[in-house]
């Protein structure tokens, strides 16, 4: 008998003994341990939800503080992600509680609470604000739940997505109004309160800033498409801008945010060139989705560009023996990395592996002309004429990879196998530094 069949066995018998248990007790004894039960449920999933919620909208107002210290502002991002889901999730959790016992009560299938036990409101408060704030919460979440399934459908055009994005700031704040007027008063004196006070000070502020238009403000520079290139041949776009203000200068490896006039919004595009102090940006930009495919048939010299940025921390340092390894248009940042090699004439023990389902012969060309300048040594995986990029192929090809720091750039469905056969070989976590920018 396999040892599932067993732990099957095992846990159905718990279930039939803790259901006949259930069903033998005395009426009422259940619910005399369920409401109060209940309503501490209700209280910590509360707390939970809106709290997770407020890191939430404070990580999406991008302070820069935060970047250097959570890797990178793709890791971050990340960590909105999931926050995001967390704090959605104990809402929902928070709703189920509120709505489905009484609802048991109505059916009678479940006996009702004693009297009492019922919040008070936040003393001073008007009893309609009360009253406004607990109508507002179911609402409020629906509407918060309907704005994160849009998020996560991919395919949701990326232009409608930012704008109906946005209006999860306002939610929040319906959200800030629900859980400050019904959260127990006697919370606010107690660790509880003293912790949950700033966070939804913070992601009040950082709604503000949102719905206003200002996340990133200082950061931000305007410019003028200088040069338009479209390979057809990669579905490439490459684009140059010139600045007509000050821009504090980035790193081979950085991405800035850009919106292009009439465009939906700002988007990260990764920098194909380091700065050189000329009031020149480049990008190359791949048709991957809805918003980036149609760029080519959009956009059009001497039209105006607003940047924010430069952001990221896929910058190369480290260890100067390097091994980077891109994929599809994650060569971007390697070519920024490249071209400032080339520049500076600073030779480093680098290997570079390309993989590349359909290269463009100009492209290469100027890849490789850039490795011979800047002294790396340039490993081109054609993949669909050749074996896979494995890891057998990458030990082959550079033999000494353990002894590495390793830079990857591409699809995540490449790269964290990679990363995790390579940890699997002893390969240290912190040397493996992958860019995890998902925006859409």
């Amino acid at each position: 008998m396999g040892l599932n069949r067993l732990k099957l066995i095992l846990g159905g018998l718990v279930l039939l003994l803790g259901l006949a248990w259930l069903l033998s007790l005395p009426a009422g004894a259940l619910a005399a341990l369920f409401w109060p039960l209940r309503r501490l449920l209700l209280e910590f999933t509360g707390i939970l939800a809106i709290g997770l919620l407020s890191v939430t909208v404070m990580l999406a107002a991008r302070p820069l503080q935060l970047e250097a210290w959570l890797g990178g502002l793709d890791k971050y991002y990340r960590l909105h992600r999931w926050l995001g889901l967390a704090g959605v999730a104990a809402g929902a959790l928070h709703w189920l509680l509120r709505v489905v016992p009484p609802a048991l009560v109505e059916l009678q299938l479940l006996i009702g609470p004693h009297q009492g036990g019922r919040s008070r409101p936040l003393e001073g408060t008007p009893p309609d604000w009360h009253r406004l704030a607990a109508e507002a919460g179911p609402w409020a979440f629906t509407l918060l739940l309907l704005l994160v399934g849009l998020a996560l459908w991919r395919r949701f055009p990326y232009r409608y997505f930012f704008r109906v994005h946005r209006l999860m700031a306002a939610v929040y704040l319906l959200l800030v109004f629900h859980s400050v007027l019904l959260l127990s008063p006697s919370f606010w004196a107690k660790p509880v309160g003293w912790l949950l006070a700033p966070l939804l000070l913070g992601g009040s502020l950082a709604a503000a800033l949102s719905l206003f238009h200002r996340i990133g403000h200082g950061r931000k520079a305007v410019g003028r498409i200088l040069a338009l290139e479209y390979h057809h041949d990669g579905q490439v776009l490459d684009l140059s801008v010139e600045l007509s203000t000050a821009w504090p200068g980035h790193r081979a490896g950085q991405f800035a945010f850009v919106a292009f006039a009439d465009g939906p919004g700002p988007h990260p595009f990764v920098l194909t060139s380091g700065w050189q102090d000329d009031g020149l940006l480049h990008f190359s930009i791949k048709g991957l989705g809805d918003y980036s495919r149609r760029l080519p048939r959009t956009l059009a010299t001497g039209q105006e560009v607003n940047l924010e940025g430069p952001y990221g921390r896929f910058t190369f340092a480290g260890r100067r023996r390097q091994l980077w390894v891109a994929a599809g248009i994650g060569v971007t940042p390697f070519i920024a990395r490249l071209e400032e090699l080339a520049r500076v004439g600073q030779e480093e023990d680098t290997d570079f592996i390309y993989a590349t389902a359909t290269p463009a012969d100009s492209f290469i060309g100027h890849v490789r002309s850039l490795a011979e300048r800047a002294g790396v040594r340039l490993h081109l995986v054609i993949t669909e004429v050749e074996e896979p990029l494995t890891m057998a192929r990458l030990a082959t090809l550079v033999p000494d990879w353990a002894e590495r720091e390793l830079w990857f750039c591409g699809p995540r469905e490449f790269g964290d196998p990679l990363r995790q056969e390579l940890q699997g070989r002893g390969f240290a976590g912190a040397r493996f530094h992958q860019e995890l920018f998902d925006m859409r």
